[in-house]
């Protein structure tokens, strides 16, 4: 009986945190606080065993917001200017084949960097800058998690575009499986700075 109490309790959990990201993700502009917000309580689901989300999605939304609000207008301006070059490089001519390797590759890296930068944030206190350098260098280092993390995507919109009603629950635990694999590389990294 006890164990069915635990697993009511997780489920439960899931339902409350993935209403509290998509409420606090309506007003677009706090897409990227509201994310960490998320990842952080999922920190505290995977470290401490301890399943509260509602006091501590405020905590860690009012704790984060300023870094991560910069965090997501710098994004927002990248991803921008990205889909525009995508958008002209049509009228460019023959120096559109020059243009298209090098937005691939940067594209590659904006997706690499997206992997990682919130379970990082969630999980190290750097700023912003730093954020987006060991969520780059996490990406390419341990590349099996990353692809991982993109199936993982993948399957999640997938299923969403099936079965619309799981977006009750499915962007929490997408982000669960996602902090989970991310872990893995920060328990790694932590054993090898330990072994030194």
């Amino acid at each position: 009986m006890k164990q069915v109490f635990k697993v009511l309790e997780f489920v439960t959990a899931f339902f409350q945190l993935n209403l509290l990201w998509f409420l606090f993700c309506l007003p677009v502009i706090t897409i990227f606080p509201a994310t960490v917000a998320m990842y952080c309580v999922i920190r505290q689901w995977v470290l401490h065993k301890d399943y509260s989300v509602f006091r501590s999605f405020f905590e860690f939304f009012k704790e984060n917001f300023k870094q991560s609000f910069i965090l997501g207008m710098i994004w927002t301006v990248f991803a921008g200017l990205f889909f525009l070059d995508f958008i002209l490089m049509k009228n460019l001519g023959s120096f559109q084949y020059i243009l298209l390797p090098v937005l691939s590759l940067l594209g590659i890296v904006i997706l690499f960097i997206t992997i990682f930068i919130f379970p990082t944030i969630a999980n190290y206190n750097v700023n912003w800058l730093t954020a987006i350098k060991n969520s780059l260098f996490f990406s390419v280092r341990y590349f099996f998690v990353t692809l991982s993390v993109i199936v993982l995507f993948v399957l999640t919109v997938l299923i969403l575009y099936t079965w619309s009603v799981t977006f009750l629950f499915i962007f929490c635990v997408y982000a669960c499986c996602n902090y989970y694999l991310c872990h893995l590389v920060f328990n790694k990294i932590q054993a090898v700075q330990s072994s030194k």
